[in-house]
């Protein structure tokens, strides 16, 4: 897979950090002494870069949880996987419990055992093979700024405490990479938690076929699809609970990629924010969750 593919994969895979847009409700001021007013709605453009600066200081202020996480993918190879899933500074450490709705094996277990003990005493290793994912992530804070920029936005209905938006690539925006590629090419709708102005439920695809090197190199066809969910797991806490992703594409014209993940997460519980490997182990062991 390409760069930039594997990028957004990984990306929409278990980062929580996506590029996401927000519209204040409007709201009915009422007097005792005045008819009630209607006020007029916050251009959506004013509420995109009210969202980035929100969304940029949580995401760098974001918390850690541990929580469980049930997974069907191209990394489970189709089945459907139970973990318990904590989060460090170095990326999450996860443990198997179950696949297919079954408990491990006593040999499985005892090889997660293993793999636990030997990234705890070899945290190295953890952060080699996690480390393009953080790479990923510390890209989030820029590709926010870039959001207002990217697309044109536009309310389509608010229901009590949210508003659905949605949005349409800019034919102004100048793509400086890849990554801005795919992403530019999205359009689809937003579910914005208005009071806390906070991402509830992100749905896009691709408009188009995305090529890279002039299709050369590969490229990304228009069933390419992303979903996500979003929720308070803790007080002001946010933190993604459900994701869905369908890549489909070709490597150097040769090779297909199909590439799926349907994830939910629950069960989130705060943990300390500077957490070592080893203690991540410890809790992994020590708990059920």
């Amino acid at each position: 897979m390409s760069p930039a593919a594997e990028s957004i994969f990984r990306s929409c895979g278990r980062s929580t950090g996506r590029a996401i847009v927000f519209f204040l409700l409007q709201h009915v001021v009422v007097s005792t002494s005045l008819p009630a007013q209607v006020s007029q709605p916050i251009p959506a453009i004013d509420v995109v870069n009210q969202m980035v600066q929100a969304e940029t200081a949580a995401w760098r202020n974001r918390p850690y949880f541990r929580y469980r996480n049930q997974e069907r993918s191209n990394r489970t190879n189709g089945h459907l996987w139970e973990e318990l899933v904590v989060e460090t500074p170095d990326g999450s450490l996860s443990r198997l419990i179950s696949e297919d709705g079954k408990p491990l094996s006593s040999n499985r277990q005892k090889e997660e055992d293993q793999r636990i003990a030997y990234l705890a005493t070899h945290p190295s290793e953890f952060r080699r093979g996690t480390q393009r994912r953080q790479q990923d992530e510390a890209r989030m804070p820029e590709l926010l700024r870039e959001v207002p920029n990217a697309f044109l936005f536009k309310t389509v209905r608010s229901v009590g405490a949210y508003t659905r938006i949605a949005f349409q690539p800019n034919p102004a925006f100048r793509e400086r990479s890849y990554q801005d590629r795919v992403v530019h090419a999205m359009s689809g709708t937003l579910l914005i938690h208005t009071p806390d102005m906070r991402l509830s439920e992100l749905d896009a695809h691709l408009e188009h076929r995305v090529e890279f090197g002039y299709g050369i190199l590969g490229q990304l066809s228009d069933k390419t699809h992303f979903f996500l969910t979003r929720g308070e797991v803790a007080p002001a806490q946010w933190a993604t609970t459900k994701i869905r992703v369908h890549l489909d594409g070709s490597i150097l014209l040769l090779k297909s990629i199909s590439r799926d993940l349907d994830a939910s997460r629950y069960g989130f519980k705060p943990v300390a924010h500077g957490l070592s490997v080893a203690e991540a182990a410890a809790i992994l062991h020590a708990t059920t969750f």
